[in-house]
This record gives C-alpha cells, sequence and structure tokens, in this order.
C-alpha cells in the first residue's frame, strides 16, 4: 500500500511539475512579453508626441521644401556649435547629414573624422522643423559615458632609485594585443549615440567587449522590468549607431570629458 501510495504522490509532482513548466512559465512569459512590447510601443508613441507639442511652440502643418529643411538644420547645428564654444572643455559635433564626426574647443576642430556607415532610428525623422530647431539648437550634454575599454589607463610606477634600476624597469608595450572599441553616450537622458569600430571582422569581439554589451542589455531590461511592475511606462532613448576606425574610436572616447557637451545634425 505504502509503495502505490508514494507511487501515486510521484505521478502527482510530476503532473504538477509538468504543468507549472510546460503551460504555466510559458504562458506568464508570453504575457510578459506582449506587455513589454506593448508597453515599448506606447513609450515611443508618447515620446514623438512629446516632441511634436513643446511647450510655447504651435504645431507646424507647412509644406516646407528640402532647401528650407536644409536651411534650419543648418543653422540649428551653428547655433548649437556657437553655445559650445563658450565652454572651455572640448566638445564633439555629429553631422549624421553630412558623415563628419569632429572634436572640437572653442570652435577650433582638433580633430575630423568621416564615416561611411551609420544605424539612425526612425524616430527622428518625426520631427517637424519647429520642434527639430527646439531640440536641437542648443548642445546636450552627457549624462553616461562608458565602453568595451578603460577610457583613462593609468599606470602607477614607484621612481627608480638610480639609471640602473630605471634601465630595468622599461616597459614593454603588448603590441600583439587586440582591443574591440565600442562606447555610448547617453545625452540628457533621453537619446544614445554609440560607437562602433568599422572593422567588424568575424572573431574580433572580446571578453570585454562581451561583458560591456551583456551589461548595456541588462540594465536596460532591469530599468524596463522595474518600471513595468510600478505600472509606469518604461523610457523610450532614441539611438543612432557610428561606425569609424577603431583608432579613431578610442582617441574620441578617451578624449571626451565625463559631462561635455554635444552638438548634433541629422
Amino acid at each position: 500500500m505504502n509503495v502505490m501510495k508514494d507511487a501515486t504522490q510521484l505521478r502527482n509532482k510530476r503532473g504538477w511539475a509538468g504543468v507549472l513548466f510546460l503551460r504555466v512559465i510559458p504562458a506568464l512569459l508570453v504575457t510578459w512579453m506582449l506587455l513589454y512590447t506593448l508597453a515599448m510601443a506606447v513609450s515611443v508613441r508618447n515620446q514623438a508626441r512629446h516632441f511634436r507639442t513643446t511647450e510655447g511652440i504651435p504645431g507646424d502643418t507647412l509644406a516646407w521644401s528640402q532647401e528650407e529643411w536644409q536651411l534650419i538644420r543648418d543653422k540649428s547645428f551653428l547655433e548649437a556649435r556657437v553655445i559650445m564654444a563658450g565652454n572651455d572643455s572640448i566638445g564633439l559635433t555629429i553631422d549624421v547629414a553630412d558623415s563628419v564626426v569632429r572634436l572640437e574647443n572653442k570652435g577650433v576642430v582638433l580633430r575630423e573624422i568621416r564615416f561611411s556607415e551609420a544605424e539612425i532610428s526612425r524616430f527622428f525623422s518625426s520631427f517637424t522643423p519647429a520642434h527639430y530647431a527646439a531640440a536641437f539648437s542648443r548642445p546636450f550634454t552627457i549624462t553616461e559615458i562608458e565602453g568595451s575599454i578603460v577610457k583613462e589607463p593609468i599606470q602607477v610606477k614607484k621612481a627608480p632609485r638610480d639609471s640602473t634600476e630605471a634601465a630595468q624597469n622599461i616597459t614593454q608595450v603588448d603590441t600583439s594585443r587586440v582591443e574591440f572599441v565600442e562606447w555610448h553616450l547617453q545625452l540628457d537622458s533621453s537619446l544614445v549615440v554609440s560607437f562602433v569600430q568599422a572593422e567588424r571582422s568575424f572573431g574580433t569581439l572580446d571578453w570585454p567587449t562581451l561583458k560591456y554589451r551583456i551589461r548595456r542589455h541588462l540594465k536596460t531590461l532591469e530599468e524596463t522590468n522595474r518600471d513595468l511592475l510600478h505600472f509606469r511606462l518604461p523610457d523610450y532613448k532614441p539611438e543612432v549607431t557610428i561606425f569609424i576606425p577603431a583608432g579613431e574610436a578610442k582617441s574620441f572616447y578617451r578624449a571626451l570629458p565625463p559631462s561635455g557637451e554635444i552638438a548634433l545634425k541629422f
């Protein structure tokens, strides 16, 4: 009797486990994914509506020619660069329309690079001229900067006592080490600009880059899930990804101050 009772209990447990893992958990995951997708779609729509209904700016129903649109973009970009030139620190200008990225200080171009590839969120095409001018005629401030490589490499060494000890402490540069350069900027906590090295041959990704990507995705997932659990719409941050050579990506990343300013033109 005890053996039959134990066998029945075991079958019941297996039955409940099967229901839990084959029905309940998958149903919860599907429901959560649908809720996540719906919430993000509403968040994107609200963000676009927010930019199109900026306080103090009337709705724009006029038909603008390509030349007029271009003048508005150029004028907004120049205004942002003039404001940024009043800052003592190094700033970054990103001209997506002309595929140019520059490091500037007080209006002087320190370094310039042209890129041939970029991925741009369709969100940026939803702007009307009036709201584009309001958003991009001033520089954005960096609120987060992070990458797959160390931003400020520092080596602490003990001063040698004499020339003999100094000769023994010559640092050998490891030229065999390959670093995949990838980093991002969060601007005013509202949009993201990512830089990825253009040389993306198979097998170039290293462990620091994978950790950086996993950390970014986990952070976004954590923030979104926290908002959903508190019945809040998650924040949507439109993103632009620019591909430039590895050496330039590294030098630009290390030159930018943590709270620097960025001027954008689309």
